[in-house]
């Protein structure tokens, strides 16, 4: 299963265990989206896979209806993104367990622990079609946008980052596509430490840490017309965030 989601980082194992570390403390990567959301979808079919409908439930202790199902998308929603995120390697293993024939039935009787927070941040973290559901839901969506990413303590340049891999049409900057390659090359090293990387110069760092997006800065060239305009909106949400 592990070796399944490696292949799709091309193999490459460290880089998958950065990405499962990250998942379970909620840690949002801006060099390295795309793979993340890779990961996740991988997770969210390998569990729809292995535990269909109605082979596994949840409770929510905090409705007074607690034993009483609810809509099943909704469950899944809140539920699921916790599991492959937080809880992963348990996930694993009740799919793979080996149950006495006659012990079959415990397999359809699953249960999930729920958190409809961790699992709304999951989402918003690493499935961006999250981010595009929330701005395209009403008129005020990138409001509301700003708002849900300063819940989930994303500053402005996470959610462009964001919006430039969303909306991307030609290749990144030459100093974007090299920090990659040396954060890369780091993580593929084995090393345990990862910020700050004493070898490079102290604003290249900065970046490495905190991303190539400011919200003082232009909008990247490389995404299409719409993003730009996502782009300039959310400044704008962010600028009266903190005015």
């Amino acid at each position: 299963m592990i070796g399944e989601q490696v292949k799709i980082l091309g193999g490459n194992k460290e880089l998958y265990n950065r990405i499962d570390n990250n998942m379970k403390n909620g840690v949002f990567d801006h060099f390295f989206i795309r793979e993340h959301c890779a990961i996740f979808s991988w997770r969210e079919t390998f569990v729809s896979k292995h535990f269909p409908d109605n082979s596994w439930f949840t409770v929510d202790f905090d409705d007074e209806d607690e034993f009483e199902a609810e809509d099943g998308s909704q469950e899944f929603a809140a539920t699921i993104p916790f599991q492959i995120t937080r809880h992963f390697d348990r996930v694993m293993a009740l799919a793979s367990a080996n149950v006495h024939a006659e012990l079959t039935w415990l397999k359809q009787q699953v249960y999930f622990e729920k958190n409809e927070l961790l699992s709304e941040e999951a989402e918003w973290k690493y499935k961006w079609e999250a981010a595009m559901t929330m701005k395209k839901t009403n008129g005020d969506g990138l409001q509301s946008l700003e708002w849900e990413s300063s819940s989930m303590e994303m500053e402005f340049s996470d959610v462009a980052h964001m919006f430039a891999v969303m909306y991307q049409t030609g290749p990144k900057k030459l100093e974007e596509m090299a920090l990659k390659a040396v954060l890369l090359r780091h993580i593929s090293s084995g090393s345990t430490s990862f910020l700050p990387l004493d070898y490079l110069p102290k604003g290249i760092n900065k970046k490495a840490g905190t991303g190539m997006y400011n919200i003082e800065g232009a909008a990247p060239n490389n995404i299409s017309d719409e993003g730009k305009e996502v782009f300039e909106r959310m400044r704008e949400a962010f600028n009266k965030k903190s005015s």
